[in-house]
């Protein structure tokens, strides 16, 4: 029997953010040898290089304020999204890192409802309130030092990103191919990324490490030319604030591989705090019958 195409994107969601989970880790390595800049650079040189032969293939046509939207989406979805994160993963653990980009699914739902794509309910505003108190435990913020402060504002921020480009990308893939909007969107924010990487993009090609270079490579084929398209081919499929639920799996993801391969501790109020942002994005996952 076949999958309803609700469902087939649903499991493409789930698959990416497991994908996504694992690549906070190999960031949090790889900042061990690159800076931020050359990380982000890297990794949509890699998927741009998969996309162009494809995109040749695809021939899809855009109107100006479709090409406007694409820049818009390459601004928020790569250029700020990435950037923020990684300098904000610099100064935190991968584990509270992917924690604190939890609140994308909360910033995909207000944003959603502001735009009236859904309606204000109970669950909501009790998620909210429940993921914040959550935070705060995670957080411990009259032990965090100002840097540590300054990194959690940066990966908020860029959730906070990342939920723009979700609302955003919703509405090209009514029209459009997944792959292409991806794909042009992936190239667009290559080139945001240039200036900002500069002279670092010699040494990006000096690398001998070869495991920095199995962790770029998975993050550039993997997280970003598999996750970005999977992310849109689902998105297309369901609502923003359904697409944004499947990203719950990240941060445990994140926590176990971050315990195994780089030997980060599983702290109890990390766990404490962690849970109780999930059981508050849980709590807004509640829906009417």
């Amino acid at each position: 029997m076949a999958l309803k195409s609700g469902t087939v994107g649903y499991v493409e969601l789930v698959i990416t953010s497991i994908i996504w989970g694992v690549t906070y880790v190999l960031m949090k390595y790889s900042l061990s040898f690159l800076s931020p800049q050359q990380i982000a650079f890297a990794r949509f040189l890699i998927a741009g290089i998969i996309f162009i032969p494809l995109l040749l293939r695809l021939k899809e046509r855009y109107s100006r304020s479709e090409i406007l939207t694409m820049i818009a989406l390459a601004l928020t979805g790569v250029l700020l999204y990435q950037l923020l994160f990684i300098w904000g993963e610099n100064g935190l653990s991968a584990g509270n890192a992917s924690f604190i980009v939890s609140f994308e699914p909360i910033f995909i739902a207000v944003l959603g409802i502001s735009l009236k794509r859904d309606q204000l309910r109970w669950a909501m505003v009790v998620g909210l309130v429940v993921s914040t108190i959550g935070m705060v435990v995670l957080l411990r913020p009259t032990s965090l030092k100002e840097s540590e402060l300054l990194s959690a504002v940066l990966v908020l921020l860029s959730a906070l990103s990342w939920g723009i480009f979700t609302i955003l990308g919703k509405d090209m893939l009514v029209r459009h191919n997944p792959l292409g909007v991806t794909g042009y969107v992936s190239l667009m924010g290559l080139l945001m990324l240039l200036p900002f990487v500069n002279s670092g993009i010699v040494a990006i090609f000096q690398i001998r490490n070869i495991y920095l270079i199995i962790s770029l490579l998975f993050i550039g084929i993997f997280a970003t030319f598999v996750g970005y398209f999977l992310w849109f081919d689902g998105l297309k499929k369901v609502k923003p604030i359904t697409a944004g639920t499947t990203l719950y799996i990240t941060p445990f993801v994140t926590v176990l591989f971050a315990s195994f391969l780089i030997s980060e501790p599983i702290s109890l109020t990390t766990v404490l705090g962690g849970s109780v942002i999930l059981i508050g994005l849980a709590i807004m996952g509640i829906r009417k019958r």
